[in-house]
């Protein structure tokens, strides 16, 4: 029993027993009583239309007055002040006026005794104390109808056999009804505990979705999810912004226009090769480009998308949109800029190196001029290089013809090359290749690669040492690897070797000259050729670079 009223409202589509736990304890006290009361009013007519002699008998009067007397202080007692276990003493009480009103009418109405059934499923039904009700279903009900007999002075044995199956009735009523009464509990908190935790999951998932919905609102990167059938479940306020751009509104009498190109921005995307259609397919991808809006006001967008499975099944996709319009722009104003420098560098670079030529030529120098003559045209040789590296860097793209060829001769031509420069330094050149490598390449673009490689050996072995080139034919293919004995690199700049400009912390602290291009040059010249280029280094013992070229098909 409860000590406080709760504010009921809907009653009428509450289950009963939530319905009447939600009364006050003085009503549900009542309502307790109520069926006794109306069981007695009942009798009450019955005596008086059929049995009228009974009214006017004592013991009958005092049942009825004595029931009257319990139903009013149920009503007017204030049941919340007290213990829950004190509303058990009305049901014992009941057990007095119902026998009464049995002692005195039986002899006329036998089913009187049925009413101890009242008070019986009252005690076993509050599971208060559920064993005192169980005893109480027994003992009550055998004190309302022994007692009397008792008074009587009856000592025959077959009186008290008669009503002692009443008892014996009403306990096991008691029992079902306890244990029915018990396994509605027990389901009924079941249910609720079911109810509560259902209730607090909800609350939780309603928790995280408000907080994933505002990290997703505050990353400046547009998100969209979509489903297994292709359809949005979630678009953060960036991603909106990108859509309204990629779709805008139509104005009236005219059909829905699409903003979404690619290659520059100069042409339409059809809707297959749009990221959320590629998504929707259950395509992974990465750094995806994709121009949005209209001519003069678009963006450029990378767009990444990554599938979402259950078990291997394809169950949705969630694809970012991150707004690298600044980055392009910028990529696109420095090839510019190093385009337009390089081709104006290149001019006066042919002019200074064309009369240096004719100068050397000449028998009638003083005797240093020569060895000056020789330094601007060793340095402008290698501003001219400088100037190629830019140029094709700024293109982006580099040509390459492959042809059936011997890369021995190759690396043979490259050696020779590199030998003054090699004897300057005091590095020694040991070439350990095959007589013969058969491969298919473009010549030029190769001794460009080689050239490179043996320079960069050289470069960085700035104590002298061994440069070693192997070259040789594969099942798969041809290879071809220098190694040198120089100040090597740590792990971590590996990573980043072959990207433009990139350079390694020991050379810029040591000094050498370079710009960081002849390797990211020298990988796409590879690749160009379907093969591939990496480095194993070690810090302080020298590196080893490694192409590898497809066999001749």
């Amino acid at each position: 029993m409860s000590g406080s009223r709760t504010p009921v409202s809907g009653l009428t589509w509450l289950p009963a027993h939530r319905f009447f736990h939600e009364l006050s304890p003085r009503a549900r006290m009542v309502l307790s009583q109520l069926p006794l009361t109306a069981t007695m009013v009942l009798v009450a007519g019955i005596v008086l239309v059929f049995h009228p002699a009974l009214l006017r008998d004592p013991v009958f009067e005092a049942g009825l007055m004595l029931h009257a007397l319990m139903f009013i202080l149920a009503w007017v007692i204030p049941w919340q002040r007290f213990p829950p276990a004190a509303s058990l003493a009305v049901p014992i009480l009941d057990f007095i006026p119902a026998g009464l009103i049995r002692e005195s009418g039986v002899e006329t109405i036998p089913a009187l005794g049925a009413m101890a059934v009242l008070p019986v499923v009252w005690l076993t039904s509050s599971q208060l104390y559920p064993r005192f009700g169980l005893l109480m279903s027994f003992v009550g009900p055998l004190l309302m109808v022994w007692v009397p007999l008792v008074l009587k002075g009856s000592v025959s044995g077959e009186a008290y056999s008669v009503v002692v199956l009443l008892p014996v009735l009403m306990f096991a009523t008691g029992f079902a009804v306890h244990t029915l009464s018990s396994s509605r509990d027990h389901q009924q908190h079941t249910v609720e505990e079911a109810r509560r935790q259902l209730q607090a999951a909800l609350e939780s998932s309603a928790r995280k979705e408000r907080l994933v919905n505002t990290v997703v609102d505050a990353v400046g990167v547009g998100v969209l999810a979509l489903d297994a059938a292709g359809n949005s479940t979630l678009r953060n306020q960036q991603q909106k912004r990108n859509f309204a751009l990629a779709y805008p509104a139509p104005a009236s009498g005219k059909d829905p226009e699409v903003h979404v190109y690619g290659r520059g921005g100069k042409e339409l995307l059809v809707p297959e090769m749009r990221p959320e259609r590629r998504a929707a397919n259950g395509e992974d991808f990465s750094d995806y480009l994709v121009w949005i809006g209209e001519n003069g006001k678009q963006r450029v967008f990378s767009t990444s998308a990554r599938a979402i499975r259950d078990d291997g099944r394809f169950d949705g996709s969630v694809v970012t949109f991150t707004d690298v319009t600044a980055l392009v722009e910028a990529m696109t104003a420095k090839d510019a800029f190093l385009s337009n420098v390089t081709h104006e560098l290149r001019a006066p670079l042919t002019s200074i190196l064309g009369y240096t030529e004719v100068l050397t030529s000449r028998d009638d120098l003083p005797g240093d001029a020569g060895v000056m003559l020789q330094v601007i045209q060793r340095n402008g040789q290698r501003l001219q290089r400088l100037v190629a590296d830019l140029l094709t860097a700024a293109s982006g793209s580099v040509d390459v013809r492959p042809e059936p060829a011997d890369l021995a001769e190759v690396i043979g031509f490259s050696l020779a090359t590199a030998v003054p420069l090699a004897g300057a330094a005091g590095v020694n050149l040991v070439n350990e290749s095959d007589p013969e490598v058969p491969a298919l390449i473009d010549t030029t673009r190769m001794g460009q690669v080689l050239d490179n490689l043996l320079s960069n050996a050289i470069k960085y072995s700035p104590d002298g040492g061994k440069v070693t080139v192997r070259a040789g034919a594969t099942a798969e293919g041809v290879f071809c690897s220098v190694t040198d004995t120089g100040i090597g690199m740590r792990q971590e700049e590996l990573k980043e070797l072959f990207t433009k400009f990139f350079r390694s912390e020991t050379a810029r602290k040591s000094g050498i000259p370079g710009i960081g291009l002849g390797l990211a040059i020298t990988k796409t010249i590879v690749e160009n050729h379907g093969g591939s280029i990496r480095c194993t280094s070690t810090p302080g013992h020298g590196s080893t670079f490694t192409v590898t070229i497809p066999a001749i098909r």
